[in-house]
């Protein structure tokens, strides 16, 4: 009797790998990494939301300094949002990324990006900022924060470029 696989065995075998491969395709394409991105972006939106409202109803007018969205006091020479009166619009928290990253080149690792007033001139009243994984889903590149030239646009300071960013201008 000759030993070896029949062929109703390896088609079951190959079935068995085809099944395992689409059960784990979307971890080799990068889903876990949108899923991030898009939890970021969705916080941004929450934030900008929560901004404007509080501004609009005068309870809380925008912040007037950049820095990190982050609560507390600004510490030493890095000067930080304070997000603390938005706390209770916000939910109770603050919305931080799924995952740290320092998309401002200044610091503000584990946290989004808060820009007053970029790029001068009063175009847009403020910014939020935060870095995606997923190239895809950025709509500027940078790797520092907003700067305007005296036109008024908002331009980034790229100094090494390829850094993906989300960004949110708020007029």
């Amino acid at each position: 009797m000759k030993k070896g696989f029949t062929l109703i065995e390896l088609l079951i075998v190959i079935t068995i790998i085809g099944i395992l491969a689409v059960a784990f395709l979307p971890t080799l394409l990068g889903a876990p990494a949108k899923g991030r991105d898009t939890q970021r972006i969705a916080d941004l939106q929450k934030i900008q939301k929560v901004i404007i409202n509080e501004d609009l109803g005068g309870v809380n007018k925008a912040p007037n300094a950049d820095g990190c969205v982050k609560l507390g006091e600004p510490d030493g020479e890095n000067v930080n949002t304070k997000f603390d009166v938005y706390l209770a619009a916000l939910g109770g928290a603050l919305p931080t990324p799924p995952r740290p990253s320092d998309n401002s080149g200044d610091g503000c690792v584990g946290t989004y990006r808060y820009m007053h007033n970029p790029g001068g001139q009063d175009v847009y009243k403020f910014a939020l900022l935060t870095m995606v994984e997923d190239e895809t889903k950025a709509n500027v590149k940078c790797d520092g924060p907003f700067t305007g030239g005296g036109d008024g646009v908002v331009t980034l300071n790229a100094p090494e470029a390829g850094d993906a960013c989300y960004a949110i201008l708020t007029q």
